[in-house]
């Protein structure tokens, strides 16, 4: 959209430019803000419309994140629906300009258009819904029960998309969920291809228009491809034939085709483009921090904006780069970025800027020209040089030693009690802890405050855990960074304050919820085995309690077991001296008094065995890779429509989940591990990525290749997980099915309720005759004058008389 538009909307612009800001304190805290262009001005939306958009409007999206040392970044997103007004698009190009300059030119620009949304954009709602028309459409007035007909598209395997549709059989697809919407009747209809996810948004959304546009007065009804009721097609305008299946979210995102560096200057007194370069790849070099930059990759047009630019350059970049699309598709992106502040995919585009860590999008081939190309899947020996050259870089972490001060609490009933300092850094598993650390950073005060969340802690708790750490920091007058944390992912900085004595314990502390039934829980028979495992020094070991089972045990690490008697630490052949001094922190904590005795493999005394329950097999040092070989794990999706490689630092047990596949690399063997859930191209592709990955690693030709399914994982995959819970075997429960049992379950009730009140009022009618007929009946047997019985007895009042003529 351009901003030096002609005629009356170039007028009305020029305007828009001497009028005070729309925006009032934007971005002052992290999470979404919108507004919609309205008469050219920028009007903040209500919470309760976010994700939902008119075609025929524009609107402005700020993301604030806060970084884990308290710093703000932005995403700034300006959508142009498909049926808006140039005058609308150029107000909201200009007014992301505006908003820029409000947040000193912080903000990362992303140029959006409806149908064609980046991955960026949609993973800021969990589900999108188009509207026809937009603000100058007006309003309708609402007729009670009249109601127009719509057909409503639900589509989506991460982000679900909600769009109205043409009411005809020939608008349904195998692929996806559609809701058909007649007034006091709602159809879910579930295409035989449609995802669990599609099923159970479409059902959110037949369930949002039951209760809240109906007031609970229409009926839903559920219904699968093949299996519809007559009513379905009637409503819909007749039967016909369903079409096939149609690909979900098309693949966004690195896909580069050949790359193009091209500057935006004002040197000459007015702004111009010259091509600086041309060809597979680019130099960081090549940026001037004096001027703008267009970097294109076909796929996406990028506009850097160096430091020293001019204050017409920094405007202007981003409208010369909208023009610089003309021609080209409608969906092509186009995403301004501030030097030094630039995301990993723009990085990725220079040969000397360090690859990004996170996903390596292998799944579309490059294209050239400005005609858009159907894009390809990408080969298995592709996806195996991307997961070669992706680098596991460390977690964010914070340049402090840990000496400050540090207060543990745990939640108790919905409050923080104070943890006995002498047990600090120990968790169980059951319960939500906030941990408070007080250091300096720069001369100057600063907090941490760290709430972490046991695997089995109820949801009340973790509530309250995230609610008293902001109650907190709010006491600190918001000062303080907050950092969730899930168990088994805990930050290399969390892991240092406890100097090596981080554990976790089964149990835990009952809910604070009395009505829940359940007790305290914790590990009172006096056993206990404790896995102590890490990988590239003290900040990444912990250990956790698992099972008192011989077949726990595996080489390559250290075990802690405690009996009555004595506290046994047993070093594995392959652990390494970290987590050998692990083990021995955690033994002088946990032994109480007990005889601490060492323990190497192979020369067990009898009372280690008897206490494990006796002998058995567990992954030996022959079958476990090298000690200084970390595992590596993958995961493999489809999610965004294409088959793709991801890496995972620092994984856990809850990472994987049912839906996909992953891939976990040890050095002399790699794992293909299978979700309950996962589909058939997951589990093809991965397989053959698997085994292209073992050919260009350069792994010997005997090295095996072992599919394990979820639930059926053998020792010998588990050991490289700490703290492996074999009894937290997922099993799946597909949300579509849960809720739709629960919707029409409530649904019966009403009705039996309400047929219940009908027979309920029907039998006090009747009871109310029969009374008023004995009564008439007695009065009739005792000689009294027969009369209407619901009459007093006292005869009416004459009518007064009428008013005086005028």
């Amino acid at each position: 959209a351009s901003l030096r538009a002609s005629g009356p909307e170039g007028g009305r612009l020029r305007h828009l430019r001497k009028m005070s800001s729309d925006f009032a304190n934007p971005g002052s805290k992290p999470g979404l803000e919108i507004w919609r262009i309205e008469s050219l001005a920028a009007v903040p939306l209500p919470a309760k419309d976010f994700g939902t958009f008119y075609d025929g409007d524009s609107y402005l999206v700020l993301k604030t994140t806060e970084t884990t040392g308290g710093k703000y970044v932005y995403d700034l997103f300006f959508w142009l629906g498909s049926e808006s007004s140039q005058d609308e698009q150029g107000a909201a190009a200009y007014k992301a300009v505006e908003l820029d300059d409000l947040l000193g030119g912080a903000p990362v620009q992303h140029r959006e258009v409806q149908d064609c949304e980046s991955d960026s954009f949609l993973g800021c709602f969990k589900k999108i819904s188009y509207e026809k028309g937009g603000v100058k459409s007006g309003f309708r007035k609402v007729e009670r029960d009249v109601y127009e007909t719509r057909l409503l598209h639900v589509k989506g395997s991460r982000t679900v998309r909600i769009k109205p549709v043409a009411i005809d059989h020939t608008t349904l697809n195998a692929g996806d969920v559609f809701v058909l919407d007649a007034g006091l009747s709602i159809y879910l209809w579930n295409g035989s291809g449609a995802s669990h996810k599609e099923k159970a948004k479409g059902l959110e959304v037949a369930l949002a228009i039951k209760d809240d546009e109906r007031g609970g007065r229409a009926k839903l009804t559920a219904c699968d491809q093949g299996a519809e009721e007559a009513a379905f097609w009637e409503a819909l305008g007749g039967q016909g034939p369903v079409a096939a299946a149609t690909p979900d979210d098309s693949p966004t995102g690195s896909s580069k085709g050949a790359l193009k560096l091209v500057r935006v200057s004002d040197a000459s007194g007015s702004l111009s483009t010259t091509e600086v370069a041309c060809g597979d790849t680019l130099e960081r070099s090549m940026l001037d921090s004096k001027d703008v930059f267009i970097v294109d990759n076909e796929a996406e047009v990028f506009v850097w904006v160096g430091k020293e630019a001019t204050a017409d350059e920094k405007k202007g970049g981003m409208e010369t780069g909208v023009k610089y699309t003309a021609g080209r598709p409608k969906g092509v992106r186009v995403t301004k970025v501030s030097e030094g502040a630039e995301p990993a995919l723009f990085k990725s585009l220079f040969k000397s800027w360090k690859p990004p860590a996170t996903p390596a999008d292998f799944s579309m081939v490059g294209r050239s020209g400005n005609v858009a190309q159907a894009t390809a899947q990408a080969s298995a020996a592709d996806l195996a040089k991307g997961m070669s050259d992706c680098s596991f870089g460390e977690s964010e972490d914070v340049a402090d030693d840990g000496s400050g001060k540090t207060e543990m609490y745990r939640i108790e009933d919905f409050e923080p009690v104070p943890v006995d300092q002498a047990t600090y850094g120990q968790f169980f598993a059951g319960d939500s802890y906030i941990v408070k650390y007080t250091y300096l950073s720069s001369g100057r005060e600063a907090t941490l405050l760290y709430f972490w969340l046991g695997k089995d802690s109820t949801t009340d708790e973790q509530g309250a855990a995230a609610l008293h750490a902001k109650q907190m920091d709010d006491n600190l007058g918001g000062q303080a960074t907050q950092v969730r944390v899930t168990m088994g992912k805990e930050p290399p900085h969390l892991v240092r304050l406890f100097g090596g004595k981080l554990v976790v314990h089964s149990g835990g502390r009952a809910s604070g919820f009395k009505n829940k039934g359940d007790e305290d829980s914790y590990d009172e028979d006096g056993v206990a085995l404790y896995h102590v495992k890490g990988f590239g020094g003290a900040d990444s070991t912990k250990a956790a309690q698992v099972a008192e089972v011989a077949t726990s045990l595996n080489s390559g690490d250290c075990f802690v077991l405690l009996t009555p008697a004595a506290a046994f630490l047993w070093a594995g052949n392959g652990a390494n001296e970290t987590e050998k001094a692990t083990a021995q922190a955690v033994c002088g904590v946990l032994k109480q008094g007990r005889k601490l005795q060492e323990v190497a493999e192979g020369g067990e005394p009898d009372a280690f065995w008897e206490a494990l329950g006796g002998k058995g097999e567990y992954p030996s040092s022959s079958v476990l890779p090298e000690p200084d070989r970390p595992a590596r794990l993958f995961l493999c999706s489809n999610a965004t429509g294409a088959f793709k490689v991801e890496p995972l630092a620092h994984f856990s047990q809850s990472d994987l989940e049912e839906g996909d596949v992953y891939l976990l690399d040890v050095g002399n063997a790699v794992f293909v591990w299978v979700g309950s859930e996962a589909n058939e191209l997951e589990k093809g592709m991965a397989a053959e990525t698997a085994a292209s990955y073992v050919a260009l690693e350069g792994y010997s030709a005997d090295t095996a290749v072992l599919t394990v399914k979820s639930g059926s994982e053998p020792p010998i995959f588990t050991s490289h997980f700490l703290g492996w819970d074999a009894s937290r075997a997922k099993v799946f429960l597909d949300p579509y099915e849960a809720k739709l049992a629960k919707a029409m379950a409530e649904q019966e009730a009403a009705q039996a309720a309400e047929e219940e009140a009908r027979a309920a009022s029907a039998a006090a009618k009747a009871d109310a005759v029969a009374k008023a007929e004995a009564e008439r009946a007695s009065k009739a047997s005792s000689g009294a004058p027969d009369g209407d019985p619901f009459e007093d007895d006292e005869p009416e009042p004459p009518p007064p008389p009428p008013p005086p003529p005028p």
